[in-house]
Parts: C-alpha cells; sequence; structure tokens
C-alpha cells in the first residue's frame, strides 16, 4: 500500500465520523471508498470518495443510482489509482469534471533518535525563523469547541467561510463536534472574536485536517496560519507526527507555506 491509498482510506473514516450524526445519514463504504447521504439537497452534504478498491467502478455506479434514487446531488473525488479507468464511466453516468483536489500531508514526527523531522519547505522556515512552526501573522488564543455555545461559534465560522446554509450545517456539522465522536474542532480568537476554526479528526500518530475555516471579511490577515500553527504544535507534543488534508485551490498556498507537500492530485466530480 503506498501513502495514498493509506490516507484515502482515513479519509474514508474521517468522513464517516464528521457526517454520522446528519439526518438521513446513509453510508456504504469498503476500506477506501465511501458513499456518505444526508437529507440536504445540496451537493456539499453528499459525498462519495473512491479510492484503489477493485470494484470501484461498480462502487460509482450503484453511489450514483442511489444518489439518484434519493434525489441528491453528489460530489465526487477519485484517486488517482481509478481515475484514468473511472472518468469515462463517470462522464456517462452524467458526472461532470470541476478540477482536482490536492491531498497534502505534513511530517512533523519524531524519529527513533529523536531528531525532528521537517520536510524541505517546512525546514527551511524553521531557519528563517528560529522556531519549530512558521510564525504565525497575527496573535490568536486558540480554544477547543466543547459545549453548545462553542459549538455554535464554530458552525457559525464554517457557514460563513463556506456559504453554507447555517441550518444545515447545524444538523449536520454541530452534532458531530464533540469529544465521544473523536472529531475535534478547535477556534481562534483574536480580542473577543472568533475569527476562524478548524477540525481535526485524530488517528494514531496521523490527524486529518478539515472544515479550515475563516470567513472572508476576516482572510488574508493571518488567522487561518495562526490557528493551523497553534494546532500543528500542540498536537505533535500529543506524539502526531503526520497531518493530512483536501486543499482547495485557495487554500493551497497556505498549506504549501507551511511544509505540507501534495502526494495525489484527487479529481473532483459533480453530480447536479
Amino acid at each position: 500500500m503506498d501513502e495514498a491509498e493509506g490516507l484515502i482510506a482515513l479519509c474514508v473514516r474521517a468522513l464517516v465520523a464528521q457526517m454520522s450524526e446528519a439526518p438521513g445519514f446513509e453510508l456504504h463504504m469498503t476500506r477506501t471508498c465511501a458513499l456518505a447521504l444526508t437529507d440536504e439537497p445540496l451537493a456539499d452534504f453528499n459525498v462519495l470518495t473512491l479510492g484503489p478498491d477493485p470494484d470501484a467502478e461498480g462502487f460509482l455506479r450503484r453511489a450514483v443510482a442511489r444518489a439518484r434514487a434519493r434525489g441528491r446531488p453528489l460530489v465526487a473525488t477519485m484517486s488517482p489509482h481509478v481515475a484514468p479507468a473511472l472518468a469515462p464511466v463517470a462522464a456517462g453516468l452524467g458526472l461532470t469534471p470541476v478540477g482536482t483536489a490536492p491531498l497534502m500531508v505534513l511530517r512533523t514526527g519524531s524519529s527513533d533518535s529523536g531528531t525532528r523531522y521537517l520536510s524541505p519547505t517546512l525546514a527551511s522556515a524553521t531557519r528563517a525563523t528560529g522556531i519549530g512552526i512558521l510564525s504565525p501573522a497575527a496573535p490568536v488564543r486558540v480554544v477547543r469547541a466543547l459545549g453548545p455555545e462553542l459549538v455554535r461559534i464554530a458552525g457559525d465560522l464554517v457557514a460563513a467561510a463556506f456559504d453554507a446554509p447555517r441550518d444545515a450545517v447545524a444538523r449536520c456539522i454541530d452534532p458531530c463536534v464533540s469529544a465521544a465522536a473523536g472529531v475535534e474542532t478547535h477556534i481562534a480568537w483574536a480580542g473577543d472574536q472568533p475569527v476562524s476554526a478548524v477540525t481535526v479528526t485524530p488517528s494514531g500518530d496521523t490527524a486529518g485536517i478539515t472544515l479550515m475555516a475563516t470567513p472572508p471579511p476576516l482572510q488574508r490577515r493571518g488567522f487561518g496560519r495562526a490557528l493551523l500553527t497553534q494546532v500543528i504544535d500542540d498536537y505533535r507534543r500529543r506524539g502526531v507526527e503526520r497531518f493530512y488534508l483536501g486543499a482547495t485551490a485557495a487554500g493551497r498556498p497556505l498549506y504549501a507555506s507551511l511544509g505540507f507537500e501534495t502526494v495525489a492530485e484527487l479529481s473532483a466530480w459533480l453530480l447536479a
């Protein structure tokens, strides 16, 4: 198994953890493929992930049929292991290509000798700043979203950042932000104002990063960078040695500047 294949399997598990409490949640999965549907008539809340499964084509066909039966749009991502073979199948099923989603990794673990490994980009930043992670561009206070009030605030940030209906976020995302679910959300505050949020799904020495959410009026002020650097440092102290995420075109430069490296380009498709 190569690294991308292993990370896709982790992505599948993280997807389940983050959506399992959504109304009408329906799950079909293998180790590297997952279809998650909800009652929401929005593509972002109905997700298909296709990894290197021997029956990836069959899974794709069944997933599209099920989404159509429920009258749901769908966002699908395909691993490069299967994308060349599945692209014509997806097009024939009525899906539209909408670009790529880079799967990115940051390795910041300790070797057996106790020497911390940093990626070349991050190592260069370390030499320039004299610290283990890039200096944040804005001072923030980071707290974990535990309890109804902080979960609500995190959901407000997610809805604003992704232009998503707040009631849909409340139904599909807020219920999974809990200590028991294994979904850990953190909020950055600038003074008394919440400015950014990020969700982490730890699994052993690896953690997935999703829902990096800074509302548009607060972007390009360093809040997201400050939040992410503090969160990475905290999880590293807790023994996490590897972080992964699926980037957007807008977020990719930030993640690359922090030392994240692309390990696979996932093909993105839309079933309207």
